[in-house]
């Protein structure tokens, strides 16, 4: 994925934990359901040796799949996968790992400046991909690795899928942790002022020193209000992770000390600002029917035939995303 170097290294800390997908609430392992099954109708129908490039690979979902059916069908796919990310998949995804076998994963590689031949695949596909990219010169480039008659397959971001709705919701539990409650603030507070106390006598001290109360209150309303939001929200995963890192900190506090305390929250705090940054740039990523239509005219003026785009769904009914398929001229 194309990505500013902020973002960016959301995204490479993002795929360092081995998600498969970019939706890991909807999806807890690869891609499911109906979206599986279009990605499985394409593979199945291209022909035997084929190359297929996965743009935008991720720690590749998508390339996966097309392996799995490569071997069921034994075609012996020649399977691609390029990320601008600094992907690792053979290291860092832990199930189903022999479907990685055999696929080439190129990281640090945009799929608007890749180093392929001219006229070398056969077949390109992205889920989530093409509208992370400067999208006309991943078309050119398309064009040019591509041979006559290849086809093409992407699912897009549609701008009121559950995937937006879902990333709203994630950004507004990020906007309760850092803005709203202070609550990492809060914590470090208490730590400093609980770390300091390094006898017994100091520490029963604290139990009527008024600054040492006011931070115990602050951080305990905190607290309620990240409690409460956990539990009226449909994606608590942020907000646990917080009350759970913080409860590790104070007590590293007392058996530990002070510093590697502190650095508990910080690299909880640098977690979630990097998911942040993903999740912002996911948002950004939701394409309505007009723009959907603008890149269906990049595809045409570069020389390729585009089908009209359909709608995905979720097994479960919400809306997914786009489907745009091309072939090429």
């Amino acid at each position: 994925m194309r990505h500013g170097p902020r973002r960016q290294a959301g995204w490479n800390k993002y795929w360092e934990h081995g998600f498969l997908t970019s939706c890991r609430n909807a999806f807890a392992g690869n891609y499911e359901g109906a979206i599986r099954d279009r990605w499985v109708d394409f593979f199945s129908s291209l022909s035997r040796e084929d190359r297929v490039l996965d743009i935008c690979t991720g720690n590749g979902a998508i390339a996966m799949i097309a392996n799995q059916v490569s071997r069921d069908l034994g075609l012996q796919l020649e399977i691609h996968g390029v990320d601008s990310a600094a992907i690792r998949p053979t290291e860092t995804v832990t199930g189903n790992r022999e479907l990685l076998e055999g696929i080439l994963f190129h990281g640090s590689t945009p799929a608007e400046s890749t180093s392929f031949p001219e006229a070398y695949f056969q077949a390109i596909v992205g889920q989530y991909a093409l509208e992370y990219t400067p999208i006309e010169p991943c078309i050119a480039e398309m064009a040019r690795i591509t041979t006559p008659g290849a086809r093409l397959q992407f699912i897009i971001h549609h701008d009121r899928s559950i995937v937006m709705d879902t990333s709203r919701e994630e950004i507004r539990n990020v906007s309760l942790l850092f803005e709203e409650t202070a609550f990492f603030d809060k914590a470090a507070a208490l730590i400093l002022i609980v770390g300091a106390a390094e006898t017994p006598e100091a520490r029963r001290t604290l139990q009527n020193d008024p600054r040492a109360e006011a931070a115990r209150e602050a951080l305990n309303e905190a607290a309620a209000r990240v409690t409460g939001a956990a539990e009226s929200s449909e994606h608590p995963q942020l907000l646990h992770m917080a009350l759970k890192n913080v409860a590790e900190a104070y007590k590293t506090c007392g058996t530990g000390g002070v510093t590697p305390a502190l650095s508990l929250l910080r690299d909880c705090r640098e977690r979630i600002t990097a998911n942040a940054e993903r999740l912002e740039d996911l948002m950004s990523a939701g394409r309505t029917e007009a723009q959907v239509d603008s890149i269906r005219a990049m595809f045409a003026a570069t020389g390729f035939e585009i089908e009209p785009p359909s709608l995905v769904h979720h097994e479960r009914g919400p809306l997914m995303g786009w489907m745009l398929r091309a072939r090429r001229s």
